[in-house]
């Protein structure tokens, strides 16, 4: 598993949009892989994989988090680094 991998989920998301059949399946790998990545490192892996794709296309940057961040919201802390409740 590699941030490419996870790089091209997220842009496959980016050109089908929110309402295509399509993309619910692309979430659904990217939330596979970001558990994937998660047991193999932990937050420290998910947070270096998230800058790695918002810096590979900086004016796209605040779309590509919001996108992780749905997939991964179970498995990232909330902004600000506090506990999940």
């Amino acid at each position: 598993m590699t941030a490419a991998s996870i790089l091209a989920l997220v842009e496959s998301i980016e050109r089908r949009g929110d309402d295509a059949t399509a993309t619910l399946a692309f979430q659904s790998a990217l939330t596979r892989k970001g558990r994937e990545a998660h047991a193999a490192g932990g937050s420290a892996t998910l947070d270096a994989i998230r800058r790695e794709i918002t810096a590979a296309h900086p004016k796209r940057a605040a779309a590509r988090a919001s996108i992780l961040a749905a997939a991964w919201a179970d498995l990232l802390p909330p902004p600000g680094g506090g506990m999940q409740s």
